[in-house]
């Protein structure tokens, strides 16, 4: 008899054990949190942000001037650049990667450490680092960049609580004097942090103000890369658009309680600090590709150009067609 409960003992305890296995299986570890946030979509990348910050969000969403908080902005545009060359990887030094096989460059985020901590380990560090790669060859940077992110276990989910941004620069490098050093790759994800505007968008109320700082033509034409990304991203049963407007109002932000457009309401006439920009090639449905020119409006100067590569081209004639047709490579 005694053997006969022993036998029941053990089968109830194998099925305890069974029925927690799915359980422990599904838990995400940290490192899958963050593939999750920057390779997912955006109902992933909500769900690893705190609670507390998912009901700000609800907040805002609802609110009598719906807009996205400008940080989440600002990284919708950066992985909307790159996804298309996006790798990632579930273990080994490199997190995620992107290539451009054009010019030979491959962007790797490292981590470089990962340590639980808390009480019940229900915290964790993480250590990400930026590598840059040309032509197979690792490349010495101006600049160290390093993203210590935060984790905090929230019912069951690993969730971001922190984000610290450091950056090295060597200033007694005599390398930092030269203007080829500082070379920006040109891969989407990093290529929108070094382009990104510098100074908060106007409040979308009202013309703005004649002292206000424009943006130039080359980083003019970066942002509307990044835009159409992140409009054939919210749209992927029409792709990418050649209207200027539509650009215009493919997202808000809220900064400062202000809201805010991506981009500056002024593009949406097609004409922007001295120059006129066109669009075309957005043919077919979903449109695969499209092109944008930008001609000086004095007709003196240089014209300027891209399209789906997000590469920049320029003319001296100051003509578009020009510039698409035989543009030179901009290397800045």
């Amino acid at each position: 008899m005694q053997s006969h409960w022993v036998v029941v003992l053990i089968l109830f305890l194998v099925g305890i054990v069974r029925a927690q296995e799915p359980a422990n299986a599904a838990q995400q570890s940290p490192r899958q949190a963050a593939l999750d946030m920057l390779a997912g979509d955006d109902a992933a990348f909500k769900k690893h942000l705190t609670l507390e910050m998912q009901a700000k969000i609800d907040a805002q969403l609802k609110g009598p001037s719906p807009a996205k908080p400008a940080a989440l902005q600002a990284i919708e545009a950066a992985k909307a650049a790159g996804m298309a060359s996006l790798e990632k990887f579930d273990s080994g030094p490199i997190l995620i990667s992107f290539n451009n096989a054009k010019e030979h460059e491959r962007l790797e985020f490292h981590v470089d450490g990962d340590e639980l901590r808390g009480e019940h380990n229900d915290e964790d560090i993480m250590l990400l680092s930026v590598h840059l790669f040309r032509n197979g060859e690792e490349q010495d940077l101006p600049f160290g960049l390093r993203f210590l992110l935060g984790w905090k276990h929230q019912q069951g989910i690993w969730r971001l609580n922190e984000l610290t941004v450091s950056e090295r620069l060597p200033v007694g490098d005599p390398r930092i004097l030269d203007q080829s050093w500082w070379t920006a790759p040109a891969i989407g994800p990093l290529a929108a942090i070094v382009t990104a505007p510098q100074s908060t968008p106007s409040p979308t109320a009202g013309p703005p103000a004649d002292n206000r700082p424009r943006m130039s033509v080359v980083r003019s034409l970066r942002l509307i890369g990044l835009a159409e990304n992140i409009y054939a991203n919210k749209h992927p049963e029409t792709g990418f658009t050649c209207s200027i407007s539509e650009l215009v109002e493919i997202g808000r932000g809220m900064e400062d309680g202000e809201p805010y457009k991506f981009m500056d309401p002024d593009f949406a006439g097609g004409v922007y600090n001295g120059y006129k920009f066109s669009f075309s090639g957005c043919t077919g449905k979903p449109a695969k590709a499209f092109r944008v020119a930008a001609e000086p409006l004095s007709g003196a100067g240089r014209a300027y150009c891209s399209d789906t590569t997000h590469e920049l081209h320029a003319s001296d004639d100051g003509h578009a067609a020009t510039c698409l047709a035989s543009g030179k490579p901009v290397l800045h």
